[in-house]
C-alpha cells in the first residue's frame, strides 16, 4: 500500500513539474519580456486547465476567471453592465492601482471636465483612460482569449513598467462585446477540433455553418450598431462609454487568414470629413508603439489600407466623435486551432500573441503620450463647439404630434448619445411643416457634441467610391420622422434630460358601439397585434374619415383601426379591459365613440372598412438566406410586435406544411437550391391566398421564377462587395462598325481595356454600400397606411432594380428622377435607380406578393421603411379585391 501511495505521489509531482514547465513555456511565448509574475495570481491555464490557444474558452468561464482575479488581486475589479438576449452577463473589468481605484469616482469626474470647453484641461498627473474592447464579432475569436492573458499579466506582473502603467492609467477590458456570438463560434470550433489539429482550410472546423458566430442573437453586426443602438448589448455598452469617454479605445478584430496584421492610421480617403485631422494624426503617434511591439516578435503588419474610418456606426470610430483616439486592430484569423495560409501555418496561439502585443503597446503608448492625449480630447470638444457655431443649420427641430411614439423613440436615441435636446418653446412652422409645443423638440448645432448631431441630421455626400461598408447613416432619414433644419437659432425651452414615460388610455370610457385608433403612430401596429392576440376583431379603414366626439371633430387617416363592440367573442366589459391594457402597454390613445355616423368621410359600416387577418408568419432561414436580413425580420416581429415568427430552413420547405401560415417572408439571399417542386409549392400557396413578401435578390428570384408578372430592369446592375451582377458582364461589350463603313461586314466587339491598378476604383464605383435615396410613396396605398408624407427615404445597398408595374395601381413606391440624398453613389448608378420601382404589391391568383427592391428592415433602425414591411404583413391580403 505504501508503495502505491509513494508511486502515486511521484506521478503527481512529475505532473505538477511538467505543468509548471509548460506554464513557464507558455508565459515565455506570450510574455517574451522577462518579468516576475505573482505566484498567488493563477494564470488562465492554471485556472481553466488548458493552455490558452489550445481550446476556445466559453464565455462564462471568461467571466469566472475575471471574478477570480478580482478576488485575489486588488488591482482588478469586475462590473456588470447588463445582459444579452441569451442572458449572458456583460462585464467590464477595471484594472488600475489600488490608490487609483480608491479615488476612481473623483478621477471620473475630473476626466468628464474634458467634455466641457469652458473647464480646464486635465493635469498631466491624472491617469489616462484606456479601453480595450475584444470580440465584437463573435467568431473573431483570438481577442477574447487575449483579454484573459492581458488581465492576468496586469494583475500578476511585478515589473516597474507594469506598476507605472497601473499608477498612470485606468484600464478597462471588455472581454467580449458580443458574448452570444462568441459562444456560438467557440462551440463550433471546439466541436470540430481534431487531435492533432487539421490545417486544411476546407476542414469543417474552419467552415462555420450559417449564420456563424459573427453576430449577436438576432444576427446583428454589433460593430455597425454604435450609432443606431438597436440591440441591447449596444445600449448597455454605451451607458458605460458615456460615463468615461476614454482617451484611447481599441476595437480588436480579425481579417482573412492570408492577411498579416493591420493597425491604424487608416487611408486618408476613408477618414470622416467632419472629424478633425488631429484625431487621426494621433493614431500615427501611437502607431510607432504598435510597430515596435510587432517588430520585436517578428510579426508582419500593414497600415494605411482598407477599413472605413468615417462613420460613427463603428466601435473604432464612434469614440472619435468624443475626442478619443480610437482604432481598429485586425489580426489574420486562424478560424480554428491551426490553418494553412499563404504566410505559412497560422496557429490560434500566434493570433492571440499578436493581439496581446498590441494590447500592451496601446497601454505603453497611452501612458507615454498621455499629455498629448489629454490635449487632443480637450481640443476636440472646443473644435466641435466651434464647428457647431459655424454650421449653416443652426437648429434642428423634430417631432410629429400624430406619431408620439416615434418622436419619443428618436428623442430617447439622442439622449443615449448625450446630445443636448430642448423642449420647443412655442408652436412653429418651417418648410411647410408644423411643430407643436409639447410634442416637438429642438437640437442646437452649437454644442460640444455637434459632430454627432451632424451625423444624425445632416446629409453627407461622399466623393470617393472605395468604401468598405455603409456610406449613408443619418438616423433622421432612417426613422422617417418629421423634422426641419433652420438657418437661425430659435428660442428653446427647458433642456430634456430623460424620457417621461407616456401612458396611453381609452378616451371617453366604455363604449356600447366602437373604438377608434389612429394608425399614424409607430406603435399602432403593435397595438393591432396585441389586440389580435386577445382575440379582438379589428378592422382597418381604406379611406379617411372624421368622428364626432364630445370635444369636437377628430380626424382619422387611412389605415385607422376600428374595433366594433358587436360581433366580438369577448363581452363588452372584457373588450374594454383589453383595450385599456393595450393602450397602456403601447402608449396609444384609443377613442371611444357611440355612433357609426361620421362627421366627414366614410361611416364605420362602410365596405371600405375591412377586417384585419391575424398574421401567421413564416420566415425563410438557414444556409442561402442573408442572415442579417433574416435576423432583422426576426428581431422586428419579436421585439416590436411580440409576434412568434416561425423560422424555416430552406432545406425544410419541401416538407413544410405551408397551409398553417398566411404570410411568408423571403429575405435577400440565394434561393437557387430550391427545385421546381418547391417553387411550385410556393406558387400554389400564394395563388390560394398567401401573402409573399420578398427583399432584394429574393425579389429578383420571385420575378425570374414567374411567381409574379413583374419585370427587372435590363440595365447592368451594380453590386455590393462580393455580389454577382444581375446582368452578365458581357453587357459592357460594345459593338463597333468596321472601318470603311462596309454595310454587310460583321460588327467587331470593342472590349473596354483598363489599367490593372484602376481596378479597385472602377469596380468600387459600381457598388452602392448603403446610400440613401428618395422615393415617392403612394400614401393612399394600404402598404403605406399611417404615413402622411409622400417623401420616403430608403437605404439602398443591393443590386435589385425593378421596373414600375404595368398595373398602374401596384407601384407603392417609386424612386424619383433625382433620387440620391446621402452617402456615395456614382452618377451611373444614380441614373439606374432613378424612376425605378422601390416597392410593388401585385396579385398572384388569390394571393398577394409584395416586392421590396431593397431591405426595408436594414440593420433594425430603418423604421421609416420597416413600418411598410409591417403593413405588408397585416394588410397585403386585403388588396386582392382592388382593381387589377
Amino acid at each position: 500500500m505504501m508503495k502505491i501511495i509513494y508511486k502515486s505521489s511521484k506521478i503527481l509531482i512529475v505532473f505538477l513539474m511538467l505543468l509548471v514547465q509548460h506554464t513557464f513555456a507558455q508565459n515565455n511565448y506570450y510574455f517574451p519580456k522577462a518579468t516576475a509574475l505573482d505566484a498567488k495570481v493563477p494564470s488562465p491555464e492554471q485556472y481553466l486547465g488548458y493552455p490558452i490557444g489550445s481550446y476556445f474558452t466559453r464565455y462564462e468561464r471568461v467571466v469566472d476567471y475575471f471574478r477570480e482575479l478580482a478576488k485575489i488581486s486588488d488591482r482588478v475589479h469586475v462590473e456588470s453592465i447588463g445582459k444579452t438576449y441569451e442572458q449572458r452577463e456583460q462585464i467590464i473589468v477595471t484594472i488600475t492601482s489600488p490608490a487609483n481605484y480608491t479615488n476612481l469616482e473623483q478621477i471620473r469626474q475630473d476626466h468628464l471636465n474634458q467634455v466641457d470647453p469652458s473647464k480646464p484641461a486635465l493635469s498631466s498627473n491624472a491617469p489616462v483612460i484606456v479601453h480595450l474592447g475584444y470580440g465584437v464579432h463573435g467568431n473573431e475569436t483570438s481577442s477574447t482569449e487575449v483579454s484573459l492573458l492581458a488581465g492576468y499579466y496586469l494583475a500578476a506582473s511585478q515589473d516597474a513598467e507594469t506598476k507605472k502603467w497601473l499608477d498612470e492609467s485606468v484600464i478597462f477590458i471588455d472581454p467580449a462585446l458580443n458574448p452570444d456570438g462568441r459562444d456560438r463560434a467557440a462551440n463550433w470550433h471546439n466541436a470540430y477540433h481534431s487531435f492533432p489539429a487539421v490545417g486544411d482550410p476546407i476542414d469543417k472546423e474552419h467552415q462555420e455553418a450559417w449564420p456563424n458566430g459573427r453576430t449577436n442573437h438576432y444576427f446583428t453586426d454589433l460593430n455597425r450598431d454604435w450609432l443606431n443602438l438597436v440591440q441591447i448589448e449596444s445600449r448597455n455598452r454605451l451607458v458605460f462609454f458615456h460615463k468615461w469617454y476614454p482617451n484611447v479605445q481599441i476595437d480588436f478584430h480579425e481579417q482573412g487568414t492570408n492577411a498579416t496584421y493591420y493597425f491604424e492610421p487608416s487611408p486618408k480617403r476613408h477618414e470622416s470629413p467632419v472629424i478633425p485631422q488631429f484625431i487621426y494624426d494621433f493614431n500615427v503617434v501611437l502607431a510607432k508603439y504598435h510597430a515596435k511591439a510587432l517588430d520585436d516578435i517578428g510579426s508582419f503588419y500593414f497600415t494605411k489600407e482598407n477599413y472605413d474610418n468615417l462613420s460613427p456606426i463603428y466601435g473604432s470610430t464612434y469614440p472619435k466623435f468624443f475626442g478619443s483616439v480610437a482604432a481598429t486592430f485586425e489580426q489574420a484569423s486562424s478560424r480554428g486551432i491551426l490553418q494553412e495560409s499563404s504566410n505559412g501555418p497560422l496557429t490560434f496561439a500566434f493570433t492571440i500573441r499578436n493581439h496581446l502585443a498590441t494590447s500592451f503597446s496601446t497601454i505603453r503608448g497611452s501612458v507615454a503620450e498621455k499629455a498629448g492625449l489629454f490635449k487632443v480630447q480637450k481640443d476636440f470638444f472646443k473644435y466641435a463647439l466651434e464647428q457647431g457655431q459655424k454650421n449653416p443649420a443652426k437648429t434642428f427641430v423634430f417631432g410629429d404630434s400624430k406619431d408620439v411614439n416615434l418622436t419619443q423613440k428618436f428623442l430617447g436615441l439622442l439622449l443615449q448619445h448625450h446630445i443636448n435636446v430642448y423642449e420647443l418653446s412655442d408652436n412653429t412652422t418651417h418648410d411647410g411643416k408644423t411643430f407643436e409645443k409639447g410634442k416637438a423638440y429642438v437640437v442646437p448645432s452649437a454644442q460640444p457634441n455637434f459632430l454627432l448631431v451632424h451625423s444624425i441630421f445632416e446629409e453627407n455626400v461622399l466623393k470617393d467610391s472605395i468604401f468598405y461598408d455603409n456610406t449613408g447613416w443619418s438616423i433622421i432619414h432612417a426613422y422617417g420622422l418629421k423634422y426641419a433644419k433652420l438657418n437661425v437659432a430659435i428660442a428653446k425651452g427647458n433642456q430634456v434630460t430623460a424620457l417621461i414615460p407616456g401612458k396611453g388610455a381609452v378616451e371617453g370610457g366604455k363604449s356600447p358601439y366602437a373604438y377608434l385608433i389612429n394608425y399614424s403612430d409607430y406603435n399602432a401596429s403593435k397595438a393591432l397585434y396585441q389586440l389580435q392576440l386577445k382575440n379582438v376583431l379589428v378592422k382597418t379603414a381604406f379611406k379617411g374619415f372624421s368622428a364626432n366626439t364630445p370635444s369636437g371633430k377628430r380626424a382619422f387617416g387611412n389605415g385607422s383601426l376600428v374595433v366594433p363592440v358587436v360581433g366580438q367573442t369577448l363581452s363588452a366589459d372584457s373588450l374594454y379591459s383589453a383595450l385599456q391594457t393595450v393602450a397602456a402597454e403601447t402608449n396609444i390613445n384609443i377613442l371611444s365613440v357611440t355612433s357609426g355616423f361620421s362627421a366627414e368621410g366614410i361611416d364605420l359600416g362602410s365596405s371600405n372598412i375591412k377586417a384585419v387577418r391575424k398574421p401567421e408568419v413564416a420566415l425563410a432561414f438557414g444556409q442561402g438566406v442573408t442572415s442579417s436580413e433574416a435576423g432583422q425580420v426576426w428581431f422586428l416581429l419579436n421585439q416590436q410586435l411580440n409576434l412568434p415568427v416561425t423560422k424555416i430552413d430552406l432545406a425544410s420547405f419541401s416538407r413544410a406544411s405551408l397551409g398553417r401560415y398566411n404570410t411568408l417572408v423571403l429575405p435577400g439571399g440565394n434561393y437557387s437550391a430550391w427545385d421546381k417542386e418547391t417553387v411550385g409549392k410556393i406558387k400554389a400557396w400564394v395563388n390560394e391566398g398567401g401573402t409573399l413578401i420578398t427583399f432584394q435578390n429574393a425579389t429578383a428570384w420571385a420575378v425570374q421564377n414567374e411567381i409574379v408578372k413583374e419585370r427587372l430592369s435590363e440595365t447592368e446592375a451594380f453590386t455590393r462587395r462580393g455580389e454577382t451582377p444581375l446582368v452578365s458582364s458581357q453587357a459592357i461589350v460594345k459593338e463597333k462598325a468596321p472601318a470603311g463603313g462596309a454595310k454587310d461586314a460583321p460588327a467587331k466587339p470593342e472590349v473596354e481595356r483598363l489599367d490593372y491598378a484602376r481596378q479597385e476604383d472602377v469596380e468600387g464605383s459600381r457598388r452602392i454600400n448603403g446610400a440613401i435615396f428618395q422615393a415617392d410613396l403612394d400614401i393612399s396605398h394600404p402598404i403605406a397606411f399611417g404615413i402622411t408624407d409622400r417623401k420616403l427615404f430608403i437605404n439602398k445597398n443591393g443590386p435589385t432594380l425593378l421596373l414600375p408595374s404595368a398595373n398602374k395601381y401596384a407601384t407603392v413606391a417609386q424612386y424619383t428622377s433625382k433620387p440620391f440624398i446621402n452617402g456615395y453613389s456614382s452618377k451611373t448608378n444614380i441614373g439606374k435607380v432613378a424612376n425605378s420601382a422601390a416597392i410593388i404589391a401585385t396579385a398572384s391568383g388569390s394571393g398577394e406578393v409584395v416586392l421590396f427592391a431593397d431591405d426595408p428592415t436594414y440593420r433594425g433602425y430603418w423604421l421609416g421603411t420597416s413600418r411598410l414591411f409591417l403593413n405588408a404583413v397585416f394588410f397585403a391580403n386585403l388588396l386582392n379585391g382592388g382593381y387589377r
